[in-house]
């Protein structure tokens, strides 16, 4: 009692003094005098509370009366939540009450760290990460099954307990947070069974004819409560999934609820966190936060290693699009038995274990009469060892004749042997242990042999065996080498990488191979390969398939440069640089050819390899916030290529859409780019396709 000299809350739970340095304790330990144990007391702040005692003496800490709207929906929404069954993932809540002004919520105390509190110290490895998102996962889906959403998932409500499992805890907190900036956290179904938030305890409307309050009910009250949960929640990036972050328009209605694969967004935000040390998003301002989740991707998951296609899949900006709660625990189940093994070092010292106290090793098929009847002939033997023993001390040997035991009485002998098994444990423990054993190997066997008897055929079934294991064998090479060699082929320029792509004109010059290594380089060259200034390239005159339908917007130009490519009629040749670069430029848009500038050798055979170190994408890798998707090898015509979208923000803060193919024609890249802003993605598609369909090399 004497570490909790501090004030007291509700009459019953005793907080300790605050330090110095502290007006108040938000998150303490608490002592609760009425259970005589401790107890973890959080508080939140309420905004509208009229008074803790009403004039004429009623009401009070507990008095729902006695509060604002705002101050009693919180209330309400904490005491749901606490009302939901114990799991053992989650810290069990035990008490809420209001009090000078705030929402205390008194719960479990558990021998556990906050997550906040490892990461401070250093990041965790994806291994260990999936570990304590298993556990949160597991608490999770037990809360989903009562239809409620945690909304609360951060690095502050994971603990770690001491023993290395991870415990989740906020709910209740984060339920009154939620209905103090004006939304209802409560499902539907527990609103259903208890009559409603605002109704009473027999599920009728609460007093003076007030309808339950079932959240924001126009796009006004859903602006405002998001701004609302902008100031209260403040820059937590696992709080801000995309459609909670999103701003409300006319028809919010339509939007994706906020449901479970909020908390799964939250989980990947929280794994992100966790191994790579710094969240996805910039946390220096709350509104700033909010527009980039909307807006922007979160930053590349580069450091999360095998971590990093669940926490792309979890981030996700579609609800619809990132993985079930059963499909990402098999995930992580299946990376958690793949860590490898922890390195004990040298300093770990051997503790020395005892041989008799360690467990007797049973051999196949002995059963437990065996051992007994082993440790009754052993018994048996340490009686005989006593009894010679003993007749050497009655009768000593004369010299020069053999000594011989003395014969016993027969009352002696039937005594001694009544008296055999409590003097037995004066025999040397090695020698029974060594009795004992060779006494069970020879009844073993003993055993053996009495039971194989000629014509039984015991070795059929395993020659049986070892038959169907190399009939298997041989049947799956026959079917693999049929696979390899009789079974036709498909052309590699069909489907290659998950990507197609016909091109009627045809594209002149050397041919590449028609196969070639689909796998993504994951670094590039420190410095780019040596570019030299390609030859005149003349007009081709082979023989061209007919373009396809072009529309009335496009036409096809034969640049100076020596290449042909379908050109937007509103656009204009802006000249060729000193980097080989031939811009065509209007509107927003701009097309960009490099026709055979650097050439295909070293580490570049891999188009996509290529487009890593492309000087063209230069801004791309300079960019603070940028992404890649779609990226794909194909086949063109029998040519190696490669193309991927590609987002960036630019020197004046812009959002710029690229698409990019790179093309090996005659040992050489030739580079197709359209840039555009990110509104118009559709019209950069667009021109790209009659880019590609059309260009034909001189």
């Amino acid at each position: 009692m004497d570490d909790y000299a501090g004030r007291v809350l509700a009459d019953r739970y005793r907080l300790p003094r605050p330090p110095a340095d502290e007006f108040e304790l938000v998150e303490t330990r608490a002592f609760d005098t009425y259970s005589g144990q401790e107890v973890l007391v959080h508080q939140v702040l309420l905004p509208e509370v009229v008074t803790a005692e009403l004039a004429d003496g009623e009401g009070g800490f507990d008095d729902p009366g006695a509060l604002g709207e705002s101050a009693r929906r919180a209330l309400d929404a904490a005491r749901a939540a606490a009302a939901v069954p114990d799991h053992p993932r989650m810290v069990q809540v035990f008490d809420i009450f209001v009090e000078d002004g705030s929402l205390w919520i008194a719960s479990e105390l558990v021998p556990a760290r906050p997550l906040a509190a490892l990461l401070a110290e250093r990041p965790l490895d994806a291994f260990r990460a999936a570990e304590v998102a298993a556990d949160v996962l597991t608490a999770l889906r037990a809360l989903h099954a009562y239809g409620w959403t945690h909304r609360n998932v951060t690095a502050s409500t994971v603990l770690v307990l001491d023993d290395g499992r991870a415990m989740l805890s906020g709910l209740a907190a984060g339920a009154a947070q939620e209905a103090l900036c004006g939304y209802d956290p409560v499902p539907e179904e527990v609103l259903a069974g208890h009559g409603g938030s605002g109704a009473g305890d027999d599920g009728t409307e609460a007093e003076g004819g007030e309808q339950p309050w079932h959240g924001p009910q126009s796009a006004l009250e859903q602006e405002r409560a998001r701004q609302n949960r902008i100031t209260v929640v403040g820059a937590v990036t696992e709080r801000w999934s995309p459609e909670q972050a999103h701003e409300v328009h006319e028809n919010w209605q339509l939007s994706p609820p906020v449901g479970p694969a909020a908390d799964l967004w939250a989980l990947g935000a929280l794994l992100f966190r966790s191994v790579q040390g710094h969240p996805p998003f910039p946390e220096e301002n709350a509104p700033e936060l909010v527009q980039l989740v909307c807006a922007e991707p979160p930053a590349f998951a580069e450091d999360c290693g095998p971590l990093r296609p669940v926490v792309e899949s979890l981030l996700r900006p579609d609800p619809e699009e990132r993985p079930e709660a059963e499909e990402l625990g098999g995930w992580l189940r299946s990376l958690v038995r793949s860590a490898p093994e922890p390195d004990v070092g040298v300093s770990t010292v051997q503790v020395p274990t005892d041989p008799a106290r360690l467990p007797v090793k049973r051999r196949r098929g002995e059963l437990v009469r065996r051992r007994r009847r082993a440790a009754a002939a052993a018994a048996d033997g340490g009686v005989q060892h006593r009894r010679h023993a003993r007749g050497k001390q009655a009768r000593p040997a004369k010299a020069g004749k053999s000594a011989r035991p003395a014969k016993l009485p027969r009352q002696t002998r039937s005594e001694s042997a009544e008296l055999a098994p409590a003097k037995t444990a004066r025999i040397p423990r090695q020698a029974a242990a060594e009795r004992n054993e060779l006494r069970q190997e020879q009844l073993y066997h003993r055993e053996q042999v009495v039971s194989r008897r000629p014509g039984r055929g015991d070795g059929e079934p395993r020659r049986l065996g070892t038959r169907l294991l190399i009939g298997i064998l041989v049947l799956l090479i026959a079917v693999v080498l049929y696979a390899l060699l009789g079974m036709p082929h498909r052309n590699a320029s069909d489907k290659v990488a998950g990507g197609t792509r016909t091109v009627p004109a045809a594209m002149s010059g050397g041919g590449g191979d028609d196969g070639h290594s689909t796998k993504p380089a994951t670094s590039a060259p420190a410095t780019h390969p040596a570019t030299t200034r390609p030859a005149t390239h003349a007009p081709s005159s082979a023989p061209v398939s007919a373009p396809p339908d072009l529309g009335t917007d496009f036409a096809l130009r034969t640049d100076p440069a020596g290449f042909t490519v379908a050109v937007h009629t509103g656009w204009a040749r802006t000249g060729e640089n000193g980097r080989h670069q031939v811009r065509y430029t209007g509107s927003d848009l701009e097309l960009l050819v490099v026709p055979g500038r650097d050439k295909a050798t070293g580490d570049s055979q891999d188009p996509l390899a290529y487009q890593l170190i492309e000087p063209e994408l230069a801004d791309f890798r300079s960019s603070a916030w940028s992404s890649a998707s779609s990226l794909q090898a194909l086949t063109v015509r029998g040519h190696n290529a490669a193309e991927g979208e590609y987002t960036w923000r630019d020197a004046n803060d812009r959002t710029v859409y690229a698409r990019n193919l790179a093309i090996q024609i005659g040992g050489r890249y030739h580079v197709i780019l359209i840039t555009g802003p990110d509104s118009e993605r559709a019209a950069v598609q667009r021109a790209f396709d009659k880019a590609v369909e059309t260009y034909t090399a001189g």
